[in-house]
């Protein structure tokens, strides 16, 4: 547990008791700071637990996103979630004002930097006595061919056979870590992978799955497959996004949004 004020509520506890929804990721080096603002508002307004702020590529970060955290806060009262990749010599990069940071072990890497150097040098660099976002310790998995992973952080997909799975799945039971997150970049997690993973979970263990979400069915697929939260963020990448987030609400294992939820 990082040393967080005690005015911020328990990231961790308020996943757990809003489980079995959708949660939206806006990619802050490629969406305008005044459409997040926008999506902040409509996501909360639809019922979202949290938004997720996050990319694979950032520039400048340190100069960027405080301003843009401190901007899309201004729209919301729901948690603020960062998900970076960390850097060597640097650690995962953080925005004291967030609620909380995801914290990936990628299990899969080839480089022991990203599999576990980079959370004892970002807690070594980071969590000291300063406020800063509530750790979330991640078991990241990716499945399905990803050129931009590997290039970035050697990560080598998971074969989706049955003995991988379970393997992985009992070691992200074994070392406790709070969630796991499934991600396919250029294919989809199939529904039995999300159903051994929280079959195998402990039952606080949360269970995210993303990648190619677009549809109903997609959601209600890995609801009702175990997945605490299903993950889309190129759903809402384009104009029309707010008819795109109803349709999303059109799955059966969702409540309706809120009227409120196209202000």
């Amino acid at each position: 547990m990082s040393s967080l004020g005690t005015e911020r509520r328990d990231l961790r506890e308020h996943l757990l008791k809003h489980r079995g929804t959708v949660l939206h990721v806006v990619d802050p080096f490629k969406i305008d700071v005044a459409e997040a603002v926008e999506k902040a508002r409509a996501v909360t307004a639809a019922g979202m637990p949290a938004l997720l702020l996050a990319s694979t590529d950032y520039e400048n970060f340190d100069e960027h996103m405080p301003g843009y955290v401190n901007a899309v806060r201004g729209a919301t009262d729901i948690p603020l979630v960062l998900h970076f990749p960390p850097a060597p010599g640097q650690g995962f990069p953080t925005v004291p004002e967030a609620d909380g940071v995801m914290l990936p072990a990628l299990l899969g890497s080839d480089d022991a930097y990203y599999v576990w150097k980079s959370l004892l040098e970002t807690y070594a660099l980071s969590y000291g006595e300063t406020l800063q976002p509530q750790p979330l310790l991640s078991a990241a998995l990716t499945f399905g061919a990803d050129a931009r992973s590997y290039a970035r952080m050697g990560t080598q997909p998971i074969e989706a056979v049955r003995e991988e799975v379970e393997k992985y799945a009992d070691l992200a039971r074994r070392f406790g870590f709070d969630m796991v997150y499934l991600y396919s970049r250029n294919e989809q997690v199939s529904a039995e992978t999300c159903r051994t993973f929280r079959q195998r979970l402990d039952q606080d263990q949360l269970l995210f799955v993303s990648g190619g979400v677009r549809t109903p069915a997609q959601v209600d697929t890995y609801l009702e497959a175990g997945a605490d939260y299903v993950v889309f963020a190129g759903a809402l990448e384009h104009p029309d996004w707010r008819r795109t987030l109803d349709e999303l609400y059109l799955a059966r294992t969702l409540p309706s949004p809120l009227p409120s939820s196209r202000v």
